[in-house]
């Protein structure tokens, strides 16, 4: 029995999915891929969705989205839909997921661009100096 995903029954949800799609075809590389194929590819490989998720929230962080926009364009990835209407996980502790990875993610990525800044600072710095 192939897996098939639920659904969003509102506008908000669908736009969400549809978001996550465009993200997550940009970070696999390939624009073909549909929902359904991805929900097949990861719904039940937590550690590949959950590097997709982690992924996929970089690309909407980078792409200028805010965290609470991604945190929804996350509430739409195959692993949260799978383990909440497959496995009947509540919602909470699912929510909880997606709110940690996006500021995890945040996180992590203001860390790369604080570490990258310091050492063009320190050259134009020691340039600086080498002139005086």
């Amino acid at each position: 029995m192939a897996l098939t995903p639920k659904i969003p029954e509102t506008e908000a949800g669908q736009e969400a999915r549809q978001q996550y799609l465009e993200l997550a075809q940009q970070v696999i590389g390939d624009a073909q891929v549909d929902y359904n194929m991805l929900y097949q590819r990861f719904a039940e490989n937590d550690w590949a969705a959950v590097k997709l998720d982690d992924a996929v929230a970089l690309k909407g962080l980078k792409a200028g989205h805010s965290p609470k926009t991604v945190v929804g364009i996350l509430h739409q990835s195959p692993y949260v839909q799978h383990q909440v209407h497959r496995n009947r996980v509540p919602i909470a502790p699912m929510s909880q997921y997606v709110r940690s990875t996006v500021m995890k993610v945040l996180q992590q990525w203001k860390q790369a661009q604080a570490s990258q800044a310091q050492p063009s600072q320190r050259r134009q710095q020691q340039t600086g100096l080498d002139l005086e």
